[in-house]
């Protein structure tokens, strides 16, 4: 007897299997729209105009430069929040704009660079970064600009101010750059610029130099004349470098000091400049060392006029100057190489200590070309602001009680450096470079009162010259260490 189900029950089951069916369809569905969501934070730079506001548009959205809005945090980062369909990571690609493509972001250097290309998955946050902006060029700091109708008829100058400046009432040190137009944005420059923008911002940030407002004077018509203390036969109308000075001197510093928050003096004013903008720094540190304390000579022509600059600074002696900076590129040629060698020999012969007043580098490689001169920026603005060293030559000291002795010296694969505290303090040792580079940290930490020995190793050091130099509490030393093979 064959047993057959209720009649009621075949009625029931094609029911039955279309729910099941119809269940599982929605199942499916729900997978495959589930609604993953990520976040993209972006910082920007300083520069951006307060009042924009930043988009992300992408191939999510059908590429609309102004449809997805980001928000502001308190922080400062610019934040969105995005879906993707599906349960897995979603690859996107995008670009940042602020509302049009014709603010669209581009590379450090003002280059367009490719879309973004990013795996996102659900729940993550990815934090990016804008370099510049196409219609502000690479400007990312505080930088504006002015002309002043007395100043060399209406020259125009570009000032930058550090981050916080209209928040607070602090003054500040300047520094005098030359060829204003090739310091801050690619669009105004020769060949490249330096960021100094950039560096002085992430420098300031890292408390590697102190905050600083930055002077850049465009060049003019008649450049080499500005920039040259002394007529050279081969260069008709050169020469006129004294009235350049003291148009600066006299016009453009009260200006300077009247208009923004400047610390006043010989002291917190600086000056640097490269090629003959790095002979006119040279010689406004010898000529009107009561103006300037600190300058900067980078690639400087020292060639000028038979190397007229090192025999008048022998001829002028010693001048009042803090800091001492020049530099060369080894590709520059030799006879560039000799020049600024023959300048430190008359700096040292006249008491300038390496290392601690006069810093001389000679970069590798390095070519006459704002691409270097950039390079060398960081360093360079390292030493020029820093306080001098004491006690290269011997162990001095800046205050009782904190001698250094360094044995042996020379060393050939390491050495202690001994000195001795009169109070418990916070010690801070390191061997720089001639660069003014950190190389070794040997300690940071508070060490007890009473003699201290540090032992450093040479590991991958050269030969060379290098600084130990040694911070205790309110109290400096420093020595020279020789590393010799």
């Amino acid at each position: 007897m064959v047993m057959r189900p209720p009649t009621d029950t075949l009625r029931r089951a094609p029911r039955a299997v279309a729910a099941t069916l119809a269940t599982l369809a929605t199942l499916a569905i729900a997978a495959v729209t589930y609604a993953g969501s990520y976040t993209l934070q972006v910082t920007v730079p300083r520069s951006t105009p307060a009042a924009d506001v930043v988009y992300v548009a992408g191939d999510f959205q059908g590429w609309n430069p102004g449809a997805n809005a980001l928000v502001k945090q308190p922080s400062g980062v610019w934040q969105v929040t995005l879906t993707f369909v599906g349960t897995g990571p979603a690859s996107i690609q995008c670009k940042f704009t602020r509302g049009a493509w014709t603010n669209v972001e581009k590379g450090y250097d003002g280059e367009e660079i490719a879309n973004r290309s990013l795996t996102v998955a659900d729940g993550g946050t990815y934090l990016l970064k804008v370099q510049s902006w196409a219609d502000l060029g690479t400007i990312t700091g505080d930088v504006r600009s002015f002309t002043y109708a007395p100043f060399l008829g209406g020259r125009k100058c570009w000032v930058y101010l550090p981050p916080g400046y209209d928040a607070s009432t602090d003054r500040y040190p300047v520094l005098y750059m030359h060829d204003g137009q090739n310091l801050f944005d690619v669009r105004t420059s020769f060949a490249g610029e330096w960021h100094v923008d950039e560096t002085c911002d992430q420098s300031i940030a890292a408390a590697q130099v102190p905050p600083m407002i930055v002077v850049g004077i465009e060049n003019g018509p008649n450049r080499i004349a500005e920039y040259t203390p002394w007529p050279d036969a081969n260069y008709a109308g050169s020469g006129a470098g004294d009235a350049y000075l003291i148009a600066v001197r006299d016009v453009l510093v009260p200006y300077v000091e009247a208009t923004y928050r400047t610390r006043t003096g010989a002291a917190s004013r600086w000056m640097c400049g490269s090629s003959l903008g790095g002979l006119i720094s040279a010689y406004a540190g010898y000529a009107y060392d009561a103006t300037w304390s600190r300058i900067a000579p980078m690639s400087p022509s020292y060639w000028w006029d038979n190397q007229h600059m090192a025999s008048f600074a022998q001829a002028h002696g010693k001048p009042k100057l803090l800091r001492f900076y020049q530099d060369i590129g080894t590709s520059e040629g030799a006879s560039a190489v000799t020049d600024l060698r023959s300048m430190r020999d008359v700096a040292l012969a006249q008491g300038f200590v390496l290392g601690s007043d006069l810093q001389h580098v000679e970069q590798a490689g390095g070519t006459h070309s704002e691409y270097y001169w950039a390079q060398r920026f960081p360093g360079m603005l390292q030493f020029l602001t820093s306080s001098p060293l004491v006690g290269v030559d011997t162990p001095r000291a800046t205050a009782p009680g904190l001698a250094l002795a360094a044995a042996p010296n020379p060393a050939a694969g390491g050495g202690t450096l001994a000195f001795t505290l009169t109070a418990r303090a916070r010690v801070r040792a390191e061997l720089v470079d001639v660069a003014g580079r950190v190389v070794r940290t040997l300690v940071d930490r508070e060490l007890p009162a009473g003699p201290q020995s540090l032992r450093w190793e040479r590991g991958g050091l050269a030969a060379g010259v290098y600084w130990a130099r040694i911070t205790a509490g309110r109290e400096h030393a420093a020595r020279r260490v020789v590393v010799a093979d």
